[in-house]
């Protein structure tokens, strides 16, 4: 009869709202847009899997190291490190979060030297985009830079292939479940 109450008093999955991202996290897919327009998808995230603790620092898979992060759950922002992103859904069952810019300090953004030539490195989508010390980046209508990164892949020869330019992403993570070998 012991055995009857133990199974009956398992606990449920909180899937209700969190008000922190502590704990760890697994990338199953983003989406990709480019001067507003979503460009392509994949079944990955940038960030395959992620750790917060509560000590505000946290680790992503494949990166050595940990970094520090903060969140303010008023305003849905969420640092981590140098890069920025808004918190569009935080629950015990999902997290998504959307990419807004990568912050540099003043040495690591200073501008080429006005003797640089900066040539154009590609076109995409009615765009050219170029490069310069800070990566490549296109001019929008209003004549700002925004920056950019190629989502690449490998051809059956092995060669990389540019398959879309994306200015932004969006991320979708769900809890990551591991698993204890007996």
């Amino acid at each position: 009869m012991a055995a009857v109450s133990f199974i009956a008093c398992k606990p449920e999955t909180y899937t209700g709202p969190l008000d922190s991202p502590v704990g760890n996290w697994d990338g199953i897919k983003a989406e990709y847009y480019f001067n507003g327009e979503m460009v392509g998808e994949a079944d990955e995230c940038q960030y395959s899997a992620i750790s917060f603790y509560k000590d505000g620092l946290c680790c992503i898979e494949g990166v050595k190291g940990s970094f520090p992060y903060s969140y303010d759950n008023a305003s849905g922002i969420l640092t981590i490190g140098n890069t920025i992103w808004s918190v569009a859904t935080l629950t015990g069952a999902e997290m998504v979060l959307n990419y807004l810019e990568t912050t540099y300090t003043e040495e690591e953004s200073t501008a080429p030297a006005e003797e640089e030539t900066v040539t154009p490195y590609a076109e995409y989508k009615g765009f050219t985009i170029y490069s310069d010390n800070m990566g490549y980046y296109y001019e929008n209508a209003s004549q700002a830079k925004i920056y950019c990164s190629a989502f690449t892949s490998k051809d059956e020869s092995g060669a990389t292939i540019t398959d879309f330019w994306y200015d932004t992403h969006t991320d979708h993570f769900i809890p990551l479940v591991v698993e204890v070998k007996k």
